[in-house]
């Protein structure tokens, strides 16, 4: 085969390895003008995920000079310069891709942490992270110390001349790896559901993000067909060619991810465009609202931060409590993921106003007493 002739094989890697890119570097940076322009704030979770994607883009490339030296063609028709340079740029890849994954799942767990509010809940999610990381390092690491020489992992004729000693098993790694990656996919997709449905967040928020995150079955499918092709890939001689559907799987494994844990940051941006939300500019900030009782009536409050309280429904015959997280921001939207996040953690820097209403009729004139306390 000449060195610029791409197999078809290698053409359809190529367009799933750049398509999938693309459409992960878009919603990445619709996330980050969401969070920076529209609502919210950044956080570590977009740290983490650029930091993905980054190594999305170079696994891309790595993948695509592999593939002008004959990834995705079959070994018969490749000479021994093709096939040396082209597991040397894949294994490379590989290393990439590992630490990509696991980043991409601990950007979920973190998103998470911002919104969980119970000690477990968090120790549970520090859990998947440590090990997921671990994991992904390890097999990023084990790709080149798998054997002894080094070279000869990559090219034969080292490993013809001086022999080769592996000291660990790439492929069990692998196996580990993956099915780790594909578990946390489906606990990521169920976890939500169970600690956010007592969470005090708009019902609204909270279908978004568990619906959103559970699209992440999709990621763990992926992973689980990957995985069961990784001992065939063990035992094959035609390597560059078979491992191409790996690569591709994997690819979408790591798009399905990004994508999941950016749909609920893109919600606002979402609103403003079909018109659903407020401007995050000038308006009241963060608020929070309990009431269980019958009755109409409408409040407002002043003091050193910015808040507002919606119309509330309450038997007027009966006290009640109106809590109200007064924002530190003034430019967040209501409809933002950051008004979500703020209203979970109330404990940690927010004043919290408590307004005690008691409303009592005499002979058609009412008297109104309130109490606040900060």
């Amino acid at each position: 085969m000449g060195n610029n002739e791409i197999g078809d094989k290698g053409q359809q890697l190529l367009a799933v390895l750049w398509v999938e890119t693309s459409v992960a570097g878009a919603i990445i940076s619709l996330r980050w003008y969401t969070r920076t322009f529209v609502g919210g704030r950044v956080g570590p979770d977009d740290f983490i995920l650029m930091a993905a994607w980054v190594l999305m883009c170079s696994f891309a490339c790595l993948i695509s000079a592999s593939v002008h030296y004959g990834m995705g063609t079959h070994v018969d028709k490749l000479d021994i310069e093709q096939i040396t340079h082209g597991i040397l740029m894949l294994l490379i890849g590989q290393s990439f891709i590992a630490l990509a994954m696991g980043l991409s799942k601990c950007a979920v767990a973190v998103f998470l942490m911002r919104i969980v509010n119970k000690t477990w809940h968090k120790v549970v999610l520090w859990f998947w992270i440590v090990s997921i990381m671990f994991l992904s390092i390890f097999l990023a690491i084990s790709v080149f110390a798998q054997c002894t020489p080094t070279a000869s992992i990559w090219d034969p004729r080292v490993k013809a001349a001086e022999g080769q000693v592996c000291h660990m098993n790439l492929a069990l790694i692998a196996e580990i790896m993956c099915s780790w990656s594909a578990a946390m996919d489906f606990f990521l997709a169920f976890y939500p559901w169970y600690v956010l449905w007592k969470v005090n967040i708009k019902r609204k928020e909270r279908i978004t993000i568990c619906v959103s995150l559970s699209l992440g079955i999709f990621a763990g499918i992926c992973g689980v067909v990957r995985t069961t092709g990784l001992d065939a890939l063990n035992k094959t001689s035609d390597y560059l060619f078979a491992v191409s559907d790996s690569v591709m799987w994997t690819m979408s494994e790591l798009t399905l991810t990004i994508i999941c844990v950016s749909i609920p940051a893109l919600r606002p941006l979402y609103n403003r465009v079909t018109g659903g939300s407020s401007s995050g500019g000038g308006g009241a900030g963060p608020y929070y609202q309990q009431s269980d009782a019958k009755g109409t009536g409408t409040g407002t409050g002043t003091g050193t931060g910015n808040f507002r309280m919606n119309t509330i429904k309450q038997d007027l015959s009966k006290p009640y409590d109106v809590e109200i997280g007064t924002g530190h921001n003034k430019n967040v939207d209501n409809n933002s993921d950051d008004f979500i996040l703020h209203n979970t953690d109330k404990a940690e820097g927010v004043i919290q106003r408590h307004t005690e209403i008691t409303t009592t009729y005499d002979d058609a004139l009412s008297a109104v007493s309130t109490k606040q306390h900060v």
